[in-house]
């Protein structure tokens, strides 16, 4: 905005545009300059786009989507409790899990979450969308049924996963470390729990 204002002057300079000529000029750049943006905007425009319902837009699926983690966690714990029996009835002793084994566990319950719950999230960020569309009705939701019906006729079952991969790539990832990196704090706290009850025992001796 400085540089079209510090351009404008020095075309006026230039020209030897007339004083009223530049001033309104200026003018027209200031009402060119974005309003600022804030909270009590945001609120007025949601309401007059929606009504009071719109602040409660994408609720549903909100709500629904707290499953997630829950699934992720029924995912992993099966997952890794399968792979303890199975190891369990080798005859060749109990082999912990690795780190690398818990990485791609923690990999696995995090994509199964994202491909059940991330429709949900699809549908939640087109309803909280701004729905300016003018009469583009098939982009207009009037709530969750509705734009789950919309989707599926004018976009199919894909629309429903628009994006996923670039937030496969971001949560997954997140997932796996932290399921790795929660392994191995447990596993050395029990490390340290087990020796300081033996360096107690033997004391006591």
């Amino acid at each position: 905005m400085e540089r079209k204002r510090d351009a404008l002057l020095r075309e006026a300079s230039e020209n030897n545009w007339v004083d009223s000529t530049l001033q309104d000029k200026l003018a027209e750049l200031e009402l060119m300059k974005p309003k600022p943006y804030g909270t009590f905007h945001a609120a007025s425009e949601v309401h007059n786009e929606a009504g009071i319902r719109g602040f409660w837009k994408g609720l549903v699926p909100t709500l629904i989507m707290v499953c997630n983690p829950s699934i992720q966690f029924m995912i992993y714990e099966t997952s890794l409790r399968s792979l303890r029996e199975k190891r369990a009835t080798t005859k060749r002793g109990v082999k912990p899990v690795t780190a690398l084994e818990v990485f791609l566990l923690g990999a696995v319950a995090k994509l199964g979450a994202t491909v059940v719950t991330y429709p949900l999230l699809v549908v939640k960020s087109r309803l909280q969308a701004k729905q300016d569309i003018g009469k583009n009705t098939s982009l207009r939701y009037s709530g969750t049924l509705d734009a789950i019906i919309k989707m599926i006729r004018y976009e199919g079952l894909a629309g429903f996963y628009k994006g996923m991969s670039t937030k496969i790539v971001q949560s997954v990832f997140a997932a796996s470390v932290l399921f790795m990196m929660k392994e191995e704090l447990v596993k050395a706290f029990t490390l340290l729990t087990d020796k300081s009850r033996r360096l107690r025992l033997n004391a006591l001796k």
